[in-house]
């Protein structure tokens, strides 16, 4: 018998243990994801569901360190802070991936995509980047300054992102490891045995992933968290909503878009190479957040307060979620050799100023804009 056939094939499905596979079975590539089959339908839904709650802390936490970072005399801008936190959660999370799906998968993409995804925002880092290239806050320099405050911005951003990440890889390492559930016997009935080594191999650590009722639980904190939300909205003095409410319900459906739309992310010719789904949510998000700024300022505009809470939930809520600086810095450093890096990560950066330049300078230059909007993302 060949060699080959002998082989034990690590699973990569976090959803199940690690079993022998046939010799005649191809290997997957590391990255990736298990065959659609293997997970169930209460467990896909559960991915999806945890994000909810995610992308309303995140957006929550994004917009609160927004707010302490806004000063007379800042040293830096605001979002920086929040561009850096996101981006520690993502490798925090990283660097404990296997601790955290071992327990509940859906846990993951709770702190990953929802959580550090929904703080870090791609979509205003290019909205405040184009500012920062047109002085629209009029300050006295000339053109020269205002390309080096522009490039600044982004190089700034992007080192601010991933220090922050190698930060909470390094951070993970001192952390002590997470508790792990009780042992229990193996489910193959395997007899105990008064040796040493054969007493440790026939007990394992009870998973909680198997447990059905942690995916109802999941579920159930959607409802919750849009039920919360809602009673925030309606309940709670109008000021609320412009400034954190109505975001908070447009957030989920910007995380759970960019889940979705990253799925391509894992698969050839994608995979390692250029991560479509994360380009293709970036740009979408960067161009809806563009036309919500360019609509808050145009002069045949509505100044109707429901319509102004709504375009600013638009740029911080749903783009602000379904954008992400967090992702994006983790896939410049797996994409393959430096051309494919290039083309990501350059690319992405000026195709979203191009975008906001086309929307908003074309509004500006065509219309003009006027303060229909107050509180905007550009004047918090």
């Amino acid at each position: 018998m060949p060699a080959d056939a002998l082989r034990v094939v690590t699973s990569q499905d976090p959803e199940r243990a690690d079993a022998p596979a046939p010799a005649a079975q191809p290997e997957r590539e590391a990255n990736a994801p298990p065959p659609a089959e293997q997970v169930m339908a209460l467990r896909f839904a559960a991915h999806y569901s945890v994000l909810a709650l995610a992308a309303m802390l995140g957006t929550l936490a994004r917009l609160g360190l927004e707010s302490l970072g806004t000063y007379d005399g800042h040293v830096i801008y605001q979002l920086a802070w929040a561009q850096g936190v996101g981006c520690g959660v993502m490798g925090l999370a990283l660097a404990r991936k296997n601790e955290i799906t071992w327990l509940y998968p859906p846990l993951y993409t709770f702190f990953t995509t929802g959580i550090a995804g929904s703080i870090t925002t791609f979509s205003s880092w290019m909205l405040e980047g184009y500012e920062a290239f047109l002085n629209l806050e009029k300050y006295d320099r000339k053109g020269l300054h205002d390309t080096v405050d522009g490039v600044a911005y982004s190089l700034s951003t992007f080192a601010i992102a991933y220090a922050s990440l190698c930060f909470g890889e390094y951070l993970a390492s001192v952390l002590p490891p997470l508790p792990r559930p009780p042992l229990s016997r193996r489910l193959d009935g395997a007899p105990k045995s008064s040796s040493p080594a054969s007493s440790s191999t026939s007990r394992t650590p009870r998973r909680l992933s198997d447990a059905p009722w942690l995916d109802a639980l999941s579920l159930a904190s959607f409802v919750l968290a849009y039920l919360v939300a809602l009673l925030v909205y309606f309940l709670a003095p109008r000021y609320y909503r412009h400034d954190a409410v109505f975001a908070l319900l447009l957030s989920p459906p910007g995380a759970m878009l960019r889940f979705l739309l990253s799925q391509p992310n894992a698969r050839p010719p994608f995979l390692d190479r250029f991560p479509l789904g994360t380009f293709a949510a970036n740009m979408l998000a960067t161009t809806l957040i563009a036309g919500a700024y360019a609509a808050q300022r145009r002069p045949a505009a509505h100044a109707a307060p429901l319509t102004c809470d709504a375009l600013y939930a638009i740029q911080q809520g749903f783009c602000g979620c379904l954008s992400t600086v967090s992702t994006f810095v983790v896939e410049s450093r797996t994409v393959r050799g430096w051309r494919c890096k290039a083309v990501y990560v350059v690319g992405s950066v000026i195709l979203g100023h191009v975008l906001v330049l086309a929307i908003v300078g074309g509004t500006d230059w065509g219309e003009g804009f006027e303060p229909v909007c107050a509180g905007s993302l550009a004047s918090q």
